[in-house]
Order: structure tokens, then sequence, then C-alpha cells
């Protein structure tokens, strides 16, 4: 038995690895902005993480698994290169930025500096 998949046009081949700017969202609180960044297939060692004059830069690529046993008979998932540039307002503390991934998703946690955050100022009796 054979396995393949017909379309209206030709023989479905193997897509090369394209550069694609990746889905992002930013939300702002009050003690930190969180940037999400869509990075399907992508492992954190696959991951990099620059900052360069306010500019934080990431770049990262998904790579499939090659398996020694199997024939590869369908390849539709391309392989991917991610790259995406933001530039930081001054009242970010860069010291302060965490990253994580989770289920495809890189998590930034951009922490406001301290001066900017708001704050509450007590008022005494005269």
């Amino acid at each position: 038995m054979s396995l393949t998949k017909k379309s209206d046009q030709q023989d479905v081949q193997k897509v090369d690895r394209v550069e694609l700017t990746p889905a992002s969202r930013v939300v702002e609180c009050e003690n930190a902005y969180t940037l999400t960044v869509e990075l399907p297939g992508v492992s954190e060692k696959e991951i990099e993480l620059t900052l360069e004059n306010r500019v934080l830069s990431i770049t990262a690529e998904n790579t499939l698994e090659v398996f020694k046993d199997y024939t590869l008979v369908l390849h539709e998932l391309p392989e991917a290169r991610y790259r995406a540039a933001f530039d930081l307002p001054d009242h970010v503390d860069t010291a302060g930025i965490k990253a994580a991934t989770k289920n495809g998703l890189l998590v930034l946690t951009l922490p406001k500096r301290e001066e900017v955050k708001p704050r509450r100022i007590a008022v005494k009796a005269g």
C-alpha cells in the first residue's frame, strides 16, 4: 500500500526552509510588559535572544526530526527561520528581562523601571 497525498496540481514536494516574522502580542500591566511570540516547533535551545541599543532581537529555527528507520512519504511541515525585532521603550528595565517557552510560545516579561511605576503618595495631616 502506498500512502500519498494528491493535490489538484502536481505531487507535493519538500518545502525548503522559509524565513518568517512570527506573530506576536504585547500586553502592558502596572509593573511590566508581557511580550508573547508564536514559535511553533521550536525548542528553547533553538531560540537566540539578543539586546543591543534597546532593540530586542529574536531569532529561532524549528528543526524537524529525522528518523533512521523510516522513509519520508509526505512532508508538508516547513522548516522555518523566525526573525523579529522590538524597540524597547526607555522605561523598560533591560537587566530584569525574563524569557520562558511553553506550548510553542515564547513569553518574555519586560519589567518597568521603578521610577516609572505608579505609586501611592501618602498625605499627612498638617
